[in-house]
């Protein structure tokens, strides 16, 4: 950051008639993503995942979130909505699923649909006590190459989240061991715009986080400052040591 500038899835276990998940002994997921095709009743939607913006993705992988916060006012999401998962950067496009149930059906349709360099991003319209997400929907979705998770609401299987073999960046408010069930498919519309911790976010979204937060914009917005935020964070390492070699700080610091 430059201070020059500002299974609670619904998977579907069998055996787990609250859930849906098809991996045995996975009794908190309920997730099956060899079931219901993929399309939905909304059909398969957009590819907000075409490599156009790969130059751009790459690009970002690499600046400082903060340091967009210096040249941004709009994007932020909430602080509530937090890093659970695997310690490491999420940059991809936004797939968007907003639940209007608990409907894990509706999330394995969004898992199988998920394209390499996607962000799955759920609107839990509210609802923070059902979790969409566990071990079984992390591993889904990162073997469907997703960047990463983000829900508006809890997840659940947090230690497995945060495992290297399955586990993938996700960002939720927090955890629950209440889960969402397997229902008939119907709880869940993909691919259109939805409200994340304050911030409207629609499919093919450039969504990034990490340890501070979450930030979604459309790639224009990002693309306007992402060579302005490169220069700040090449500026900072030399910024810091200058600091730390007692210069002065009125020479230094802006002070208006």
């Amino acid at each position: 950051m430059s201070v020059t500038a500002s299974g609670a899835t619904g998977l579907g276990a069998t055996g787990s008639s609250a859930t849906g998940a098809c991996v045995p002994g996975s009794s908190a997921t309920g997730a099956c993503v060899t079931g219901p095709s993929a399309t939905g009743p909304d059909g398969p939607g957009p590819n907000p995942a075409e490599p156009v913006h790969a130059d751009l993705l790459e690009r970002l992988q690499r600046v400082d979130l903060p340091t967009l916060g210096h040249l941004l006012e709009e994007g932020f999401v909430g602080s509530a909505i937090r890093r659970l998962g695997q310690p490491r950067r999420m940059a991809g496009t936004a797939a968007t699923l907003a639940l209007d149930a608990p409907d894990a059906t509706a999330v394995n349709r969004a898992l199988v649909a998920l394209r390499p360099g996607e962000v799955l991003v759920v609107d839990m319209g509210g609802d923070h006590t059902h979790a969409p997400i566990g071990a079984v929907t992390a591993a889904a979705a990162r073997a469907r190459g997703a960047a990463g998770i983000v829900v508006d609401g809890v997840v659940t299987d947090v230690d497995a989240l945060t495992d290297p073999r399955s586990g993938m960046p996700v960002h939720a408010r927090g955890t629950s061991c209440l889960t969402t069930k397997r229902l008939d498919g119907r709880g869940g519309r993909r691919q259109v715009p939805v409200d994340i911790g304050g911030v409207r976010i629609a499919p093919g979204d450039i969504v990034l986080g990490d340890a501070n937060g979450v930030i979604a914009l459309p790639p224009t917005s990002l693309a306007a400052v992402v060579h302005e935020a490169e220069l700040a964070d090449a500026a900072e390492p030399d910024l810091i040591r200058r600091i730390r070699a007692g210069e002065d700080l009125r020479t230094l610091l802006h002070l208006g």
